[in-house]
């Protein structure tokens, strides 16, 4: 309960009160616009989080490891993480020059591609020099092993397009028969999926890439996962998170 562990916390007695009879208070006034969606990443050699005399520094972290960005909870990328698939987006990132100018703006539409040529990086630039980073969004619920859940953002950029790609087909190539007998797609969150991380390079260098592992239909027991998964999946289709919100 939360009051145990409450009680555990700070060494003394539990208190009297029941937390439910006061679920979601002092969070009256918070909406969307005050949250953020905790993003999932993989640790870099030179991620801020493996640099001991960073600010951003994790103690215990390790490289290859996958990390919330929110909690700073972090777990071996080889041993992976359970995900439920909820729903995506595809959007295009616009960068000052070398990504030193920062964020400039964030496009739903493919055409910005159109106004971009090529550089010797294969790096899609604009006339002006910024660069668009196509950018594709999955949004899960990580579960825990004790059955808890987050809701959470994976983004795949560059050489993890092509991973992003694979995982959608694989989602969409699922069929399931209905009692009538007739075939369909379920939805997304009707799988689990593991995501570890598996070390990759080309002749720019080596990183770590996500890997994706189909785990097979949620049991009879996980409905409310099912049921959970929906709904985040309503809210996020429901709303336009910033700039900001899409690389935080």
């Amino acid at each position: 309960m939360a009051e145990e562990k409450l009680a555990k916390e700070k060494g003394g007695t539990a208190l009297a009160v029941n937390f439910m009879d006061d679920a979601g208070a002092g969070l009256e006034n918070v909406t969307q616009d005050d949250l953020v969606i905790p993003r999932l990443k993989l640790v870099q050699a030179l991620s801020p989080q493996a640099q001991k005399h960073d600010g951003a520094f994790i103690e215990g972290i390790s490289v290859g490891d996958i990390f919330n960005t929110v909690s700073n909870e972090f777990w071996s990328g080889e041993e992976g993480i359970t995900i439920i698939p909820v729903t995506y987006k595809r959007v295009f990132l616009e960068w000052g020059p070398e990504r030193g100018g920062g964020l400039i703006a964030t496009y739903d539409d493919a055409s910005i591609l159109q106004q971009t040529t090529k550089n010797e990086r294969y790096q899609d630039v604009l006339p002006n020099g910024n660069t668009i980073q196509t950018t594709a969004n999955h949004y899960v619920l990580q579960v825990q092993k004790d059955g808890s859940f987050t809701p959470v953002m994976l983004a795949m950029t560059g050489t993890q397009l092509k991973k992003s790609k694979r995982w959608n087909s694989m989602m969409a190539s699922i069929k399931i028969k209905s009692s009538d007998g007739q075939m369909f797609t379920p939805a997304t969150y009707s799988h689990k999926y593991k995501l570890t991380a598996v070390p990759e390079s080309n002749d720019s260098g080596s990183w770590y890439g996500w890997n994706v592992t189909n785990l097979g239909m949620l049991t009879e027991g996980e409905t409310d996962l099912y049921s959970s998964a929906k709904e985040f999946g309503s809210t996020v289709n429901a709303i336009s998170y910033t700039s900001q919100d899409e690389v935080a």
